[in-house]
């Protein structure tokens, strides 16, 4: 009697422990399911809220576009306009006096004339650093060169471009490379010690194009950061980053203490973007 019995207890045992086994496992494929929809949705959030940050700066950085160019207009139209008549008519007036004029008002009007002509070449350099007029009506091609040409103005680096450059993009595209590569070419000209040449390549390759600026000055020591071995950046490279973010690019520096800077951003499928 007892032989049956066990033989039940046995049974009713291992029904017993396999339910629980049963219930254990739904339960620990329900965490687990539960965990990955949840690592999902937080994947998604971030993602999102990546997005959103890009749509912002990108809205920013059109805002701030659009000011320059307003007042780079303004610049250009109004005050450079005025300051050129003015040249103009000291010039005439110099003319139409030079007869009776002795040697001290001569002078002056000489030194005038000069200072007028500085102030419409000011006016005119700021006025395209605000807003570059060559770029909407030429292309990035020759934004680039008139920004190199005004660059070697300065004496201070033989500045050399190379382009190769034949599918043009989207003009808010090439003004945000215009934007990254005049930034770069400022960061040269005051931060290069030593530095005697400037390069500068825009180089496009199917649906990749790379902007490279590159000097031969003193270069920079890496320092640690939380990412690893990085680069000092000021100021003027967060604006470059920015722009980065909005062209879904990448930014990368090289340097070694005597090796110059070489900073190269890769924007990947932009002519699909």
């Amino acid at each position: 009697m007892d032989a049956p019995a066990e033989n039940e207890f046995f049974k009713l045992l291992i029904i017993g422990i396999g339910l629980l086994l049963l219930v254990g496992g739904a339960l620990v494929l329900f965490v687990v399911t539960y965990q990955k929809r949840l690592l999902q949705q937080q994947l998604r959030l971030r993602e999102a809220e990546a997005e959103y940050q890009r749509q912002l700066l990108a809205a920013v950085i059109e805002a701030q576009e659009h000011e320059r160019e307003r007042i780079g207009r303004d610049l250009h139209d109004g005050i450079g306009a005025t300051l050129a008549t003015t040249r103009l008519l000291m010039g005439r007036l110099e003319t139409n006096s030079q007869p009776t004029a002795d040697a001290e008002d001569a002078g002056l009007f000489g030194m005038v004339n000069e200072l007028m002509g500085t102030a419409v070449h000011d006016v005119r350099s700021i006025s395209h650093s605000l807003f570059p007029a060559v770029l909407s009506r030429y292309g990035l091609a020759e934004a680039l060169q008139h920004l190199v040409d005004v660059s070697n103005e300065t004496g201070a680096l033989d500045v050399e471009l190379e382009v190769d450059y034949p599918q043009p993009l989207p003009l808010a595209q090439e003004l945000a490379l215009y934007r990254i590569c005049q930034e770069l070419i400022h960061n040269a000209l005051k931060h290069a010690k030593g530095a005697t040449r400037l390069d500068v390549l825009l180089r496009q390759r199917g649906p990749l194009l790379t902007l490279v600026v590159e000097d031969d000055g003193c270069g920079l020591a890496p320092t640690s950061g939380p990412e690893g071995p990085a680069l000092i950046k000021g100021a003027g490279l967060r604006s470059i980053d920015v722009r980065v973010q909005m062209l879904h690019a990448r930014l990368r520096q090289e340097s070694e203490p005597g090796q110059g800077l070489r900073t190269l951003v890769e924007v990947p499928a932009l002519a699909a973007a």
